[in-house]
């Protein structure tokens, strides 16, 4: 499918001029040989692309990543629609509640398994996540994305790498947008999750990417101790005022071997945290992926050693990439993942060490190189168990 009239059509016009002008795109579209019924939807999403950025890279990326999405049939959406691959161990900090330091043997994905994750992955899913460690440092990144041009790359970062001239690069390729981890609105509450100086490095990173027309967004923990600050509607307008397109709430898990007690949160900041996501997502003011299930179907995840999980921070897994066929083993792995009945959305809020005991048993082995406390500690297991049971008791009662 040649796309070369309709790139230029949306490199060079603004969303206005594109907006007066929808008759062109869609003479463009039958060009192409797209049936009528399908016209409307994507120029719905050409128009959205030009809303986006104004950065003729970043448009194109996204053109020819929603026609590939098109062609394959790929008809998923919120955490079924993507991938995350942990391309790297290697990481500039030492962040208080990472969850990939006490896991795997490996510092580098190697490239067989990674090349074998993007061929099956650009069949199968709109979007992938790249991870670390902290992914750039790795300069696959960039070759990744120069040879996968209709690929949309999201990459999690702590923004102590994103250099003016990193910054450059990114812009000139189009298709990689970070996703910078923000933990707080203050460099007091930032800096105690992730090291002194890291929130100075984070605005760094947000003017070097701005000065160079490099689309972001950011992705934030939510612990008990900084709810209350990164919850509040001003957390998200500041951002949106800095440049930012996308966001993600994470809630706090205790992985690893000291696990952060204080962090868990309470039944009413689960609450609290589910209702702002969903006011959030409603407000269209910046994009938030659909992410809520009655139950937890997983989000894929590929270790650097190629193991395949269900979670980021679930450091368990049965079947990996050189097994032979992924799409069999991703299948597998989901199936799995939802054989044992617990309460609620998440399995290790709600049931951790009885759902990592039911997978043991059907063949699931630790992948972390030390033990998990709220794995195997029935105290910490009981507080997030009481505290979710809580968080259900109010989602009954006041609904979200």
């Amino acid at each position: 499918m040649n796309l070369d009239t309709i790139l230029a059509i949306i490199s060079t016009k603004n969303n206005h001029d594109l907006e007066k002008n929808k008759k062109i795109i869609l003479t463009e579209l039958q060009h192409l040989g797209i049936q009528p019924k399908d016209q409307q939807k994507l120029l719905q999403i050409i128009l959205k692309i030009s809303k986006i950025s104004d950065n003729p890279k970043t448009r194109q990326s996204y053109l020819q990543s929603f026609f590939r999405i098109f062609q394959e049939g790929i008809d998923k959406d919120g955490r079924g629609s993507s991938i995350i691959i942990e391309i790297t161990k290697k990481c500039t900090k030492n962040c208080t509640h990472c969850y990939s330091k006490f896991s795997g043997q490996l510092q580098e994905m190697p490239d067989e398994i990674l090349n074998s994750i993007i061929k099956f992955a650009r069949k199968n899913f709109k979007h992938i996540f790249l991870t670390g460690g902290e992914p750039t440092l790795d300069p696959r990144v960039f070759t990744l994305a120069e040879k996968n041009p209709d690929i949309m790359f999201f990459l999690f970062t702590n923004g102590s790498k994103i250099s003016k001239d990193y910054a450059k690069r990114l812009s000139s390729i189009g298709n990689v947008i970070p996703l910078i981890g923000i933990d707080g609105d203050s460099a007091a509450t930032h800096d105690n999750f992730r090291g002194e100086g890291s929130y100075n490095e984070v605005r760094s990173a947000i003017k070097n990417l701005n000065a160079h027309n490099v689309p972001w967004g950011f992705i934030t923990l939510v612990a008990e101790t900084n709810a209350q600050e990164v919850l509040r509607p001003e957390f998200i307008q500041d951002k949106i005022k800095k440049g930012a397109i996308i966001t993600r709430y994470l809630e706090y898990l205790p992985v690893g071997p000291k696990p952060l007690k204080e962090c868990i949160l309470s039944g009413e900041t689960y609450y609290n945290l589910e209702k702002r996501k969903n006011e959030i997502i409603k407000s269209g003011k910046i994009y938030m992926q659909e992410i809520a299930q009655s139950k937890c179907k997983g989000l894929l995840f590929f270790t650097v050693s190629g193991h395949i999980k269900n979670c980021f921070c679930f450091h368990y897994a049965k079947y990996n990439v050189t097994d032979g066929n992924i799409k069999k083993s991703v299948d597998k792995t989901r199936r799995e993942w939802r054989s044992y009945q617990w309460d609620g959305e998440c399995p290790i809020y709600s049931d951790p060490i009885g759902f990592k005991n039911h997978l043991e048993k059907i063949g699931w082995k630790n992948m972390s190189i030390l033990d998990e406390p709220y794995l195997i500690d029935p105290e910490i297991a009981k507080q997030l168990m009481h505290n979710y049971k809580i968080f259900l008791k109010i989602k009954a009662k006041k609904g979200l």
